[in-house]
């Protein structure tokens, strides 16, 4: 019988960059949150199968050596016997896009296998997540949380139940190496020695949410409007959709969010966008 996983798109409402860290890597700290009502779709099918098939609107993004069949590899490495399983991911969100989409569906592959197999369930599985990717510890749990060192770190912390998003991305051609180039155009300075650890936040209202966002902002996000100019469209129409609160970049793009403290605001939103700009994938969800 076949088994169906969600890979929510992750959202960075906040992503500072603190420095760049002796080891060549940055130090991060970030809110994310997930999007309950856009991602991927991971489905185990009952057959055996060599590699993940892939269909659905941006299945043409995914080439060789995808995530998912990453995840699977680095399961079958931890384990004396591992038979192959048939994964099939329905692509729903742009590929390398800033929303983690690559990650999500890595995520997504290792609690279908955890779900199926309970030798794999018995296995490290966070460790296994941070061999694979910086995002995917944060997309295997799918809660919000700050991250802190390159994302390794990770404190869950809970949103206001009512927290609209709207997400655009304008669908152009990104770099295969996209996010490097950003950090490259970013030029971090050294990490000013050692850091004091923050108390969590804590987000009573959306209000709190919003001001929170505004106040931390994207570092990420004025070296990713010069690598894509188009990025300043989005932003600019976004932040004049009515009742946005706030609009800013997502990772290191090209997909910028919206904020909205109602789903009725964030539908109008959508419906707006899509009659002004048939071009860009918009997708409205509730935030987790």
């Amino acid at each position: 019988m076949s088994k169906v996983e969600f890979a929510p798109a992750k959202i960075n409402l906040t992503l500072e960059v603190l420095g760049r860290r002796p080891d060549g890597y940055h130090e991060l700290r970030s809110l994310v949150a997930f999007a309950s009502d856009a991602g991927d779709r991971l489905t185990l099918n009952a057959a055996a199968g060599e590699s993940t098939q892939v269909e659905g609107p941006f299945a043409a993004g995914i080439g060789e050596g995808n995530l998912v069949d990453a995840a699977v590899s680095a399961v079958s490495r931890h384990l004396t016997q591992f038979a192959s399983v048939s994964l099939t991911l329905e692509k729903n969100l742009p590929v390398a896009s800033g929303i983690g989409g690559g990650s999500a569906d890595a995520a997504a592959a290792l609690r279908l296998l955890r779900a199926a197999n309970p030798e794999v369930a018995a296995l490290d599985l966070p460790a296994i997540a941070r061999a694979l990717g910086a995002d995917v510890p944060v997309c295997l749990r799918s809660r919000s949380a700050i991250m802190t060192g390159i994302g390794e770190e990770i404190s869950e912390i809970e949103l206001p139940g009512e927290l609209f998003a709207l997400l655009v991305n304008p669908l152009i051609d990104v770099p295969a190496k996209k996010t490097a180039e950003v950090f490259r155009l970013l030029a971090a300075p050294p990490l000013p020695g050692a850091l004091t650890a923050e108390t969590l936040p804590v987000f009573a209202s959306v209000g709190d949410v919003i001001r929170y966002a505004a106040l931390r902002g994207n570092t990420l996000e004025a070296p990713a409007r010069r690598l894509f100019p188009e990025i300043n469209a989005v932003i600019t129409a976004l932040a004049k959709l009515p009742r946005s609160r706030i609009a800013q970049l997502s990772g290191a793009g090209p997909t910028c969010f919206a904020l909205f403290e109602t789903d009725h605001a964030a539908s109008v939103g959508a419906r707006l966008l899509k009659s002004r700009h048939p071009n860009w994938w918009i997708a409205k969800s509730r935030l987790a």
